[in-house]
């Protein structure tokens, strides 16, 4: 416990002394591709620290470290340094369950447009947003959203309670969902078929423990 404390610690500053040398017009010390790694550690932190602070309920807290590592997203483009929608991606659904958890539908709707447009299926933003319109009355296109949620998590019990709900709002039969029998692990390959039932769709997207991607040159667009 005592070295995750301490990791987060060192996280802390970092963020710190990072914010503050981006927020003055100091040169990088370092070449090109060195700044690259600097802006996308940075935004690597303050999303990590935002997942760490939504886990102690701070939704203030998240919210903030969340929009900064978006606002710092942005800035790295303006730069030529391009994160990929996917990264993007998962900072907006984030973000999203913090305004979830505050009560700001139309905030939500808003990042959940963003979500959308970048990936059509993604099951939270699509989870999310139909809550958000649930809450503002706006069943019909609650119900659209949480009907294509459904085909991506249809074991869910959140998205089978909301689907549920949703239909006796508008008067639609309520059917029982039919649950294949589950496929056996395959010894040889040592892959199990199925995800960890542990993982809900309310859960925030995991941490980034490095940047799969290799940083894409200057020229290239988000």
């Amino acid at each position: 416990m005592s070295n995750v404390s301490v990791d987060r610690s060192i996280r802390q500053q970092e963020i710190k002394k990072g914010l503050q040398f981006i927020q003055s017009t100091l040169p990088f010390p370092g070449t090109q591709e060195q700044y690259e790694v600097f802006l996308r550690e940075l935004v690597k932190n303050l999303f990590n620290e935002g997942n760490d602070t939504y886990r102690e309920g701070d939704w203030d807290g998240s919210l903030n470290h969340y929009s900064e590592a978006l606002n710092i997203a942005e800035y790295a483009s303006s730069e030529g340094i391009h994160l990929s929608g996917e990264i993007v991606e998962r900072m907006h659904v984030n973000r999203i369950a913090c305004y979830s958890k505050k009560g700001l539908h139309d905030k939500v709707l808003e990042d959940c447009g963003i979500v959308l447009k970048l990936n059509g299926n993604n099951f939270r933003a699509l989870y999310r947003k139909a809550k958000a319109l649930k809450e503002l009355g706006r069943y019909k296109e609650a119900y659209d959203a949480v009907a294509k949620c459904s085909l991506a998590v249809p074991q869910d019990e959140s998205v089978i309670k909301l689907t549920q709900e949703l239909a006796q709002k508008l008067g639609l039969k309520i059917r029982k969902a039919y649950v294949r029998a589950k496929l056996p692990a395959n010894p040889a390959s040592g892959v199990v078929s199925n995800k960890s039932s542990n993982s809900s769709i309310e859960d925030i997207e995991s941490d980034f423990s490095s940047w799969k991607e290799k940083p894409p040159s200057s020229s290239s667009s988000s």
